[in-house]
């Protein structure tokens, strides 16, 4: 290439050339597509077992965490998975809260995989509030049972909850039904519960705007 005299102008194919190796360094960097908007998985489902075989996220330096929290943070963590994008303090409450705001709320019957179930696993009224714990459903079977898997007691956990028989703990021929939520201490309060029948208080579904 010929050096250019005061005035002249360089060519354009040159200059088209320098746009593009500038659009290339620019996409290099990952401008052009953010990390944190590309989807990794398909549904909740798909993220949800992926990150059951991920270590259990570590309780908060503000001591927060122990069961509920560590819950929420493994069903908030599958969603970012899956390619919602949202944030909140991270308990279990809010993230009830955002479902139910942002998303849909099915009952029990209408639970499938990938499906959000919360659970009250200390408190003591009559009607569980929601939520201080959540899980993500991994299987319905034809009776009504849900599996779901849960962060809880510092590791991942597949556990049941029969939404038809919550005070149930095994049927007729031993299977579980209900998993404890709950370990049951002498200073419990007479209206303590410890099925996780008797805990579920909702059950959300996050969708994709536009996917039904």
């Amino acid at each position: 290439m010929s050096l250019l005299l005061p005035g002249e102008r360089p060519p354009r194919i040159w200059g088209a050339l320098l746009a593009a190796g500038a659009v290339l360094g620019l996409c290099a960097l990952g401008c052009a597509s953010p990390s944190g908007q590309t989807r990794r998985f398909t549904s909740v489902f798909q993220a949800a077992r992926f990150e059951a075989l991920r270590p259990v996220p570590a309780a908060r330096d503000d001591g927060r965490a122990a069961t509920g929290e560590e819950g929420a943070a493994f069903v908030e963590k599958a969603l970012h998975d899956a390619g919602f994008r949202f944030g909140t303090d991270g308990s279990a409450r809010a993230l009830w809260g955002y479902l139910r705001a942002s998303h849909r709320v099915v009952s029990a019957v209408e639970a499938r995989p990938g499906d959000v179930v919360f659970f009250d696993t200390r408190g003591l009224t009559p009607t569980p509030e929601c939520a201080d714990h959540a899980g993500i459903v991994e299987k319905v079977d034809h009776d009504g049972r849900i599996t779901f898997a849960e962060a809880r007691g510092g590791r991942m956990r597949r556990s049941f909850v029969d939404p038809a028989r919550p005070s149930v703990r095994r049927d007729d021929r031993g299977h579980i039904l209900n998993s404890f939520l709950r370990t049951k201490t002498v200073d419990d309060p007479p209206a303590a519960r410890y099925f996780a029948g008797q805990m579920l208080c909702g059950i959300a579904r996050a969708e994709h705007r536009g996917h039904g």
